[in-house]
């Protein structure tokens, strides 16, 4: 069985959902991964394998990239359908290239691909929302066409959280079935040493470990600072262009210690020391209101409580998982989390259920009935 994956972002980028499903999928799948290019030239033009997975680049549609030149053109209608039949003829040569089957079943999240995905004859077509296509800086006007255009194929339709569930019920006739994101819980769980940059830190540990990323409350980061009882809010992660101004300032102040990104391998081990994880996202965003982080699955994975803006697919369990609507709550829910006692096998109870091995089996079942 072949599954043709039309992807928004790339496989290296991070360790994103898609990693976490698709290389968990059954031996009797072949899955082909098409990814558009990105700005740092490191494309698999050639594919190449990970795993079951063969990953290969296809240059579709980009909205906001660094090419001005590219940005001019996109911008003109003629523009993009000359770049849409480019990534569609360059798709259809690779999977013949590749030997997969005429009619494979196409999972998509890139609404760009709608011209290359509408050239296709899939056996059936899943869209795996995760983002908000829309919720990104830099999204043209000229975007907002393509999502029904891809909406409009899917025969089924996965929804990250309930929040989106709910949105995406009423914009297609088709099954929106829940899939939340999760965590590799063993890889969590696993007892680590403290590592010695946030050792030499002062306690207690109050963490962000994530992109930083325009999602994030400044207002809210800033009262945890104050309310650090001496100890140091520390932030882990790589950067983003649209929030560096604002996290450097926030880093130059006293009892904030920026450590940058860490490597996957080494993440658990920075969770495990924490007092308290937070995630200070704007809720009142509409987009904060839909996404279902990985982060706070790995935190409780971790033994650690979690204070965080509301998520609707989980339920609150003080002092473990807290949910925060501003910043005064925020700091109020830290405060008792750092109060209470450590049940580290407390929070983990609430993360075992959303181990990823269970939810690629979920996703799986859910294509292979519909394909019977």
């Amino acid at each position: 069985m072949d599954l043709v994956v039309l992807s928004e972002v790339r496989w290296g980028y991070f360790r994103t959902r898609k990693q976490f499903l698709l290389s968990r999928f059954p031996e009797r799948w072949r899955v082909f991964f098409a990814q558009p290019p990105g700005s740092d030239g490191d494309d698999p033009w050639t594919p190449r394998r990970e795993g079951r997975v063969t990953l290969f680049t296809v240059p579709f549609l980009k909205p906001a990239t660094r090419n001005a030149a590219y940005n001019l053109v996109a911008a003109t209608a003629p523009g993009r359908a000359a770049i849409e039949w480019a990534a569609t003829r360059h798709l259809r040569s690779r999977l013949a290239s590749l030997g997969v089957e005429r009619e494979p079943v196409v999972m998509v999240s890139n609404i760009y691909a709608a011209g290359a995905l509408e050239s296709l004859q899939p056996r059936l077509v899943a869209y795996d929302f995760n983002d908000d296509p829309f919720q990104f800086a830099g999204t043209p006007a000229w975007a907002s066409p393509y999502w029904p255009r891809a909406l409009a194929r899917a025969d089924l339709v996965f929804a990250v959280s309930e929040h989106y569930r709910r949105r995406l019920a009423r914009e297609t006739d088709r099954p929106v079935v829940p899939l939340g994101n999760g965590v590799e819980f063993d890889h969590f769980a696993r007892p680590r040493g403290v590592p010695a940059d946030l050792a030499a830190l002062p306690r207690p540990w109050i963490g962000y470990v994530g992109l930083l990323s325009h999602f994030l409350d400044f207002g809210t980061l800033e009262a945890l600072r104050l309310a650090r009882r001496g100890g140091t809010l520390v932030l882990i992660g790589p950067g983003s262009p649209a929030t560096e101004d604002a996290v450097r300032a926030l880093a130059s102040r006293e009892g904030v210690a920026r450590l940058g990104p860490r490597p996957y391998e080494e993440v658990p081990a920075y969770m495990q020391a924490l007092d308290v994880g937070v995630i200070p996202f704007r809720a009142q965003d509409p987009y904060v209101q839909g996404i279902n982080p990985n982060k706070v699955y790995q935190y409780l994975a971790s033994g650690r409580p979690v204070v965080t803006t509301p998520v609707l697919d989980l339920s609150p369990v003080s002092p473990h998982l807290q949910f925060a609507w501003d910043a005064e709550g925020m700091t109020l829910a830290v405060r008792r989390a750092l109060d209470a006692p450590r049940q580290a096998e407390a929070c983990q109870a609430i993360a075992r259920p959303h181990d990823w091995d269970a939810l690629a089996a979920r996703m799986v079942d859910e294509i292979d009935r519909r394909l019977t």
